[in-house]
């Protein structure tokens, strides 16, 4: 009887496991994505991407990142597959993958149908707000399989991001101007991170009413909106960018430059949607509340 048992136990053993190693996501541009079993080589295409694989320990399973992916800094080791609005088919087929992480943007139908013809699986991202970071990177948990590691990682933001929402909450809520480029004067409108970063720091942003995402400022608009903090974001990490500054000491009449509230911030923490995004919230409320954050 127990030798029938076995024989009878093992076949559903190896099925019920190949079911469970087996799955179908919804990926976030609403496409169907089937992987079959955990991934153990993958390719992300982007640098948030990157940072999220890595803060979730899967480093191992990396065999390719863009050329962008430069943190952490153990992601320059990694073999390079292009940009992430180019990225080399070719390289990427080369490594094969058996999972391809990418975000919304560039030519992304050619990109996927030409992986797909090769059967292999590619997982979109496309966070489009601060909040959205973290069911991104519960997502990405859970098409490579470690939900854990994603579920930690989502834990940490939530909580540091109602810290700072604790520190501002009832406190004024000060203009603030964001220049991503002086020449001309671009900002972050609506429907960007630093737009969100902004209010949930406990700010109001200047552009927030601007026409477009990544709107064009004259300086008399400036001047007339008088932001009373401004911030400044740098490329290269610790660049205090002391020529932006100083061009800034001209316009003495705004709020900002008379009380010397001009900020440089690290591009990457307040632009990229990773796990540091919420890092780039904390300087953010601290530039605009420095009081709430002794």
């Amino acid at each position: 009887m127990k030798r029938l048992l076995v024989t009878l136990l093992v076949p559903l053993l190896f099925v019920s496991e190949g079911l469970a190693l087996s799955a179908t996501f919804t990926d976030e541009v609403g496409r169907t994505v089937e992987v079959n079993g955990a991934p153990r080589r993958i390719v992300s295409v982007a640098p948030n991407v990157t940072e999220i694989l890595f803060a979730m320990g899967l480093e191992d399973r990396l065999v390719g990142v863009s050329t962008y992916c430069q943190y952490p800094p153990d992601a320059l080791q990694k073999e390079k597959i292009g940009g992430y609005i180019n990225p080399s088919l070719e390289k990427i087929v080369a490594l094969r993958p058996d999972l391809v992480v990418g975000i919304a943007e560039g030519d992304l139908k050619t990109f996927v149908d030409k992986l797909a013809s090769l059967n292999v699986p590619v997982y979109i991202t496309n966070p489009r707000d601060a909040l959205e970071v973290m069911t991104s990177i519960q997502k990405i948990g859970e098409v490579t399989f470690a939900p854990e590691p994603a579920r930690r990682i989502v834990r940490s933001m939530e909580e540091r991001v109602r810290r700072v929402q604790d520190r501002v909450q009832g406190r004024p809520r000060p203009r603030v101007l964001h220049i991503l480029d002086f020449n001309p004067l671009i900002s972050a409108g609506k429907g960007t991170f630093v737009d969100d970063l902004i209010r949930l720091g406990g700010g109001r942003n200047v552009a927030e009413a601007a026409v477009g995402k990544y709107p064009r400022f004259s300086m008399e608009e400036i001047l007339l909106q008088d932001p009373e903090v401004i911030l400044l974001a740098s490329m290269k990490s610790g660049d205090p960018l002391v020529k932006q500054r100083r061009w800034w000491q001209r316009w003495k009449t705004i709020s900002a430059v008379k009380q010397g509230r001009i900020y440089v911030l690290d591009s990457d923490l307040i632009h990229r949607p990773s796990p540091r995004m919420v890092e780039g919230l904390e300087q953010v409320a601290r530039a605009i509340h420095p009081e709430a954050f002794p």
